[in-house]
């Protein structure tokens, strides 16, 4: 038995999903493959929560629509203040989702907006704030099972 070809060219943050839909394509019962498409279903779900709410920080600690465009779509701005850089990642890892469980791992590919807004000179209590209300949104969304 061959295994099927692997792209060799795969973002870190897509392996999960390349993995998953490689063992449904291998699946060999219908079963099985149903349950690796509810886990693909799951992880793209995640993901998309993940990246709305960081979003949804970036939207409430800017002062325009055009700001948050512009952190949104910069590259990775270089840490020059490190210290709030980590104070800010470490309060969105409390709050909202620690990416050190497998399940939100995707969280890690969008610190680098995080950089951006602190690069930005957004200031940090604003960042925590919109932070406050993002994660008692996903609270209020998890209990009604959204």
């Amino acid at each position: 038995m061959t295994s099927p070809a692997v792209d060799p060219v795969v973002k870190s943050s897509d392996v999960p999903v390349v993995t998953l839909q490689n063992k449904i394509q291998s699946a060999k019962t219908p079963e099985e493959k149903e349950k690796l498409k509810k886990d693909l279903d799951d992880l793209m779900q995640t993901r998309e929560l993940i990246r709305a709410s960081v979003i949804q920080i970036i939207e409430k600690s800017t002062d325009s629509k055009e700001q948050a465009q512009s952190i949104q779509t910069s590259g990775q701005a270089d840490i020059t203040n490190y210290k709030v850089y980590r104070e800010v990642t470490e309060y969105y890892k409390q709050k909202c989702f620690n990416w050190h469980n497998p399940k939100y791992a995707y969280a890690l590919h969008q610190l680098h907006l995080f950089s951006n807004l602190c690069e930005a000179n957004v200031p940090v209590e604003r960042i925590k704030t919109a932070i406050d209300v993002v994660s008692e949104n996903l609270k209020k969304e998890d209990a009604a099972g959204c």
